[in-house]
């Protein structure tokens, strides 16, 4: 989870490093006229630049255009200044059918004709929660209605990247206190969980195209898959989201240590030429830099082999890029490594039950990979001689009794809770 974050935000950082030369137009509310040459289809990227007070760097990133925001979301003007709301087709979608359903379907008034989301059992399962929390599903979308917009537009229209991750961080901190999500999400996630395997909506049929075979498939995976694990995996998750931290709730805490972790990515990139130019000895003094991550690089391209390539070499390769992170000598203790280590995340990171639920969830997975595959046909009890030409009984045999093993669940480890395995003393978290 923490090593798909580095990725993540090494992505956006080295994204942030290219585009930081490029400027907005006027589709992006800047004034100036567009090149004679453009059009709705041509990368944003291509663009010409020209003069521009407003960079909007997560715009640029994500590639999103004048008209792709007024496809979403409205400007008006009010006495109290500038507001956002979405279209007039989506408020009316989400008025005259969302609403409708979400918050005044019942088990007791549902029929195959008024309903689209929503199908009987789960609509039981969900009536089934205390009484405080039965409207979570109707909350949750009015508050969308009231307050997704501006959310949208501040994150979009934020002056740098950590910016956008700032209102990010407020706004989950609002939607989790006023939505009741650590107790009312739960609640609904489990219902969730529970009829997810036997959902049977009218909106299955329309995102199958009706199609018999896809709607099958649907089934098989959710049915074949170990739907409790995952339950219980995101319900530990979420707990532990919700634990308290100095920034709010232990979500924000990870949020912050994502901006901080992104300012050193950013610094990597925007120097990352002079050190692949350097010599070995400059490399290394840039590598022994808290204020940069050219140490996680140079672990992450060295060659690690183990018995199995395939998937040791790359646990080898994760394990050791965040140990270069956290547990580099004269950087421990530094303010991003900590900030990146919240005591919360170290809790979430020590829950046994929490990893040996995605374990039983993973294997499940890859047991299951088998019935997946357009080779699974039956016969008269038996599975037909076309399946064992995809997958032979030896093959089917080993798939079937497959575990992670204890390396390769240290190896996991090393990379999620590399901090836990730095040598000498633990790098200390922060609260």
């Amino acid at each position: 989870m923490k090593f798909l974050l580095l990725g993540m935000l090494a992505y956006l950082g080295f994204s942030h490093a290219q585009e930081e030369a490029l400027h907005s137009w006027e589709e992006d509310g800047v004034d100036g006229p567009l090149p004679a040459d453009w059009s709705r289809t041509r990368s944003y990227n291509d663009r010409t630049p020209g003069p521009t007070t407003a960079p909007m760097p997560i715009r640029q990133i994500l590639g999103i255009r004048k008209w792709d925001v007024e496809d979403l979301v409205d400007k008006v003007t009010t006495e109290e200044g500038t507001a956002y709301r979405f279209t007039e087709g989506i408020v009316e979608a989400v008025e005259n059918h969302v609403i409708p359903e979400l918050c005044y379907l019942t088990a007791e008034n549902f029929t195959v004709y008024n309903s689209f989301l929503l199908d009987k059992q789960c609509l039981e399962e969900f009536d089934s929660v205390s009484p405080q929390c039965r409207g979570f599903r109707c909350n949750v979308v009015r508050y969308f209605l009231e307050h997704g917009a501006r959310i949208y537009m501040d994150v979009i229209n934020a002056a740098t990247i950590k910016e956008g991750l700032e209102t990010v961080n407020r706004e989950v901190l609002a939607a989790f206190e006023e939505l009741d999500m650590c107790t009312c999400g739960r609640q609904f996630f489990r219902a969730a969980f529970k009829c997810a395997p036997y959902w049977h909506a009218n909106a299955l049929y329309a995102v199958t195209g009706n199609n018999g075979d896809d709607m099958m498939n649907y089934y098989k995976v959710l049915r074949t898959v170990d739907v409790k694990s995952f339950a219980k995996a995101f319900d530990r998750l979420l707990t532990g989201f919700c634990e308290e931290s100095s920034h709010g709730m232990c979500i924000n805490s990870i949020i912050y240590g994502a901006g901080e972790m992104l300012e050193l990515v950013i610094t990597t990139m925007r120097e990352f030429q002079s050190y692949n130019d350097g010599d070995r000895n400059f490399q290394k003094s840039q590598e022994k830099r808290c204020d940069a991550v050219f140490g996680l690089i140079r672990a992450w391209n060295f060659e690690y082999f183990g018995p199995d390539e395939r998937i040791e070499l790359l646990f080898n390769k994760t394990a050791a890029a965040s140990r270069a992170f956290y547990c580099k000598r004269g950087c421990k203790n530094d303010a991003s490594r900590t900030a990146m280590y919240p005591c919360c995340l170290r809790k979430m990171l020590e829950d046994k039950k929490l990893f040996q639920n995605i374990i039983t969830a993973a294997e499940s997975v890859y047991r299951g990979i088998p019935a997946m595959s357009n080779c699974f046909v039956w016969e008269f009890y038996e599975l037909s001689d076309y399946f064992y030409e995809c997958f032979s009984r030896e093959d089917l045999a080993e798939q079937l009794n497959w575990t992670v093993s204890e390396r390769m669940r240290d190896a996991v480890m090393r990379t999620l809770h590399a901090a836990k395995y730095c040598d000498g003393k633990l790098l200390r978290c922060s609260n």
